[in-house]
């Protein structure tokens, strides 16, 4: 059985809740409540709610899923984190068509216990501009200060609502969003996002995502992505623009891993057209301080802006990563006796 762990956590949440590394499942207080619904009693001795609860997330599926998206930084995974955490990204990417550039995220997302755990805090890099990423130099990209209501929060349901300011333009900003996810078999599960982002300059934005899903053994983890992003007039982008990504994850223990993607990425506006395809592999690896991460990722990448010339480049990140998370006891296998992932 293959032992993997996430990034590990520093930050204690509140309440005095032991800190647990970040690529542990964590269960959100109310999803037992919200997760099943009533059945009528048949005389039969039925599982108990939390026996099927708890059946469901202890799939591998679900467990290589959450391991490579808590890993690898998913946006999706950002987005749903009910938890404080601090993310510093330093970037450094070279391409052989547009040489050097430099970048710097930061994302800070403080819990407020007051609320109930309930809202979020959040500040910095937005993640619904993550969703279908663009070049690291790409200046489109905005932060954003606000908060995060959680509606509804389970295995298979995430329901969020963020309202906020967004630094670019000075215009406030916000909208809902909702994810829903299922198993398909012991090793394959779907996962369907769908957001709305509405800014006071009439600016609007709608990001809509399937993941299909495969563990292809105990280190590999493929996913298949299909992203649509559609916005406003306000905006420079035209038509509705797609990225269709294949992902193969392969674990290299529990200190690092490997990520290799094939995306491409295509618009309908003024004509329907590809504008890039990429080609990259991404090394991941935690340092002997758990909270410094170091990624290499060398790709390939064919530009329409560029003629679909053959374009090499190489992306270089540290990050430096801080959070906490609640861990609750029949989330965890009977049989972990550590605070490590089982996949």
């Amino acid at each position: 059985m293959l032992l993997v762990t996430g990034p590990t956590v520093l930050a204690s949440t509140p309440e005095g809740d032991a800190a647990v590394p970040e690529g542990e499942a964590v269960v959100p207080e109310t999803a037992v409540e919200s997760e099943e619904e009533d059945t009528e009693d048949s005389g039969e001795q039925r599982p108990s709610m939390l026996d099927r609860h708890k059946n469901y997330v202890d799939t591998r599926v679900q467990r290589a899923s959450q391991w490579a998206d808590s890993f690898f930084d998913d946006p999706n995974y950002e987005a749903e984190a009910a938890n404080s955490q601090i993310r510093i990204r330093p970037e450094l990417y070279y391409r052989s068509k547009q040489h050097f550039s430099a970048k710097l995220r930061v994302r800070l997302r403080i819990n407020l216990p007051s609320l109930g755990r309930r809202v979020s805090l959040v500040a910095g890099a937005d993640e619904d501009d993550d969703l279908i990423e663009d070049s690291t130099d790409d200046s489109s990209q905005e932060g954003i200060v606000g908060l995060q209501f959680f509606m509804r929060e389970s295995t298979r349901w995430n329901t969020s609502f963020t309202a906020g300011i967004k630094f670019n333009d000075v215009a406030g900003v916000f909208g809902p969003r909702v994810r829903y996810e299922d198993v398909i078999g012991n090793r394959g599960s779907w996962r369907f996002t769908q957001s709305l982002r509405w800014q006071t300059n009439n600016y609007w934005q709608i990001n809509t995502r399937l993941d299909l899903n495969r563990v292809v053994s105990d280190r590999l983890f493929f996913r298949q992505t299909f992203d649509g992003r559609w916005r406003g007039e306000r905006s420079d982008e035209e038509g509705y623009r797609t990225q269709v990504s294949s992902f193969l994850t392969q674990s290299l223990g529990s200190q690092a891993g490997l990520q290799y993607e094939f995306s491409t990425v295509f618009h309908t506006r003024p004509d329907t057209h590809v504008d890039k395809y990429t080609v990259a592999v991404r090394y991941r690896k935690r340092t002997k301080r758990p909270w410094l991460y170091y990624e290499i990722i060398p790709q390939l990448s064919w530009d329409e802006e560029y003629d679909y010339d053959f374009n090499p480049g190489l992306r270089l990140r540290l990050e430096i990563f801080y959070g906490g998370k609640k861990s609750t006891e029949f989330w965890r296998r009977e049989a972990e006796d550590t605070e490590t992932f089982r996949w």
